[in-house]
């Protein structure tokens, strides 16, 4: 399985957000898009030629000019690298994608795990991973997100700014 991205909605309403997702990539710029179902209820995964990080910013201008376009898509999140669900290879590549990203020594970061048709333990991911990190944990406000998406036996991992995703829910909040 191949993706470079996950998206969510309501469950039972995979089909609904698949269309709008083809609807919304197609008035990005996006013709080479293939969008999935997965096992689990509510998630979607996909491929675009197009960088899915490039995508939220035009999800967030959507809402701002027509947000009822977006009505089934709860979360949008980017992926940056497919790899077989084992401690062994997600510690690599989270590690790999770290050094990668230049974060600086004082920048916070927090590792984050949703994990869905495994026995894997999130706590078994985050022992093999944070001994190797020389940087500061905050779990609330984190700069750095280190993100495992496990499905199945395949798992979707990402260091991503904490504001490279995308939820209809927190976006669509009027500010106080």
């Amino acid at each position: 399985m191949d993706f470079n991205f996950v998206a969510t909605t309501f469950r039972f309403r995979e089909e609904d957000l698949m269309d709008e997702l083809e609807d919304l990539f197609y008035e990005f710029g996006e013709t080479d898009l293939e969008v999935n179902e997965t096992n689990v209820s509510g998630l979607i995964v996909g491929k675009s030629s197009k960088d899915p990080q490039e995508f939220i910013s035009f999800l967030r201008s959507k809402l701002d000019t027509s947000s009822w376009e977006i009505r089934y898509l709860l979360r949008f999140i980017p992926i940056q690298h497919v790899v077989l669900t084992e401690i062994e290879n997600i510690k690599n590549v989270l590690l790999k994608l770290a050094d990668n990203a230049n974060i600086p020594i004082y920048e916070s970061i927090k590792i984050h795990v949703e994990k869905r048709h495994t026995k894997l333990k999130k706590m078994d991911i985050i022992d093999a991973v944070g001994p190797h990190l020389k940087l500061p944990v905050d779990l609330s406000n984190p700069k750095w997100i280190f993100l495992v998406e496990i499905i199945g036996k395949y798992s979707g991992i990402s260091v991503l700014r904490s504001d490279s995703m995308f939820s209809s829910m927190i976006e669509k909040r009027v500010p106080e």
